[in-house]
């Protein structure tokens, strides 16, 4: 790729709803590693872990939902050179790259067995409280995953933290009330990692609520 192509990428990704960060340099990705230890530099060196939970993963592209820029404000062009000075740190190799909105079909949530019964066993008082049954548990499961992917496609998240198990965001949604609360709407907060390719993975199913 010619200066001219890469200039070209950094501006349409500027300007692009939804980027991707793209390390074409390292093979690593958050999915590699297991969460109870996290991105292990050792093993992906000299790729550094902020690189590595980012890489191939889907961003909004604003400034508070996508990792920030590291800030070279008070360094000068002799101590890093334009040409060394990455999005995250001197020599990185990750670029910001534009890609289409994601759909809904896109997203993909890994969601196990034990975040499901782990909310149905600690709140099943709030699940009552919203009207749903026992019975009701598969669907409300089935909806409550198809509002997260609808609510991530419109970027309505936010950064919680980065750290070397990965990029973890809230996603605020509203679901809908059953049988007698069924005119009522509730404001849940769902906690998630983002993995590569449109991928979150579930740490908290419902890790809060605003009424």
């Amino acid at each position: 790729m010619g200066i001219l192509d890469e200039y070209a990428d950094l501006i349409n990704a500027s300007f692009s709803r939804w980027i991707e960060v793209e390390d074409d340099q390292s093979r690593w990705t958050i999915e590699d590693f297991p969460y109870s230890t996290g991105v292990d530099e050792a093993v992906t060196y000299p790729h550094c872990w902020r690189c590595v939970t980012v890489n191939h993963c889907w961003f909004k592209n604003e400034a508070n939902k996508k990792p920030f820029r590291f800030d070279y404000s008070n360094t000068s062009f002799s101590q890093t050179p334009l040409s060394k000075r990455g999005l995250y740190h001197p020599h990185c190799h990750c670029k910001e790259s534009a890609i289409n909105v994601p759909k809904v079909n896109n997203i993909k949530l890994i969601l196990d067995n034990a975040k499901k019964n782990y909310f149905f066993d600690s709140k099943l008082g709030w699940f009552h409280s919203w009207g749903y049954k026992n019975s009701d548990k598969n669907n409300f499961i089935e909806m409550i995953k198809n509002k997260i992917a609808e609510a991530f496609r419109y970027g309505n998240y936010t950064k919680e933290k980065l750290t070397r198990t990965g990029y973890q965001i809230n996603i605020s949604i509203t679901i809908p009330g059953k049988n007698e609360k069924i005119n009522k709407e509730y404001e849940i907060v769902s906690a998630f990692i983002i993995f590569p390719k449109g991928t979150l993975r579930c740490m908290t199913l419902v890790g809060g609520r605003e009424n």
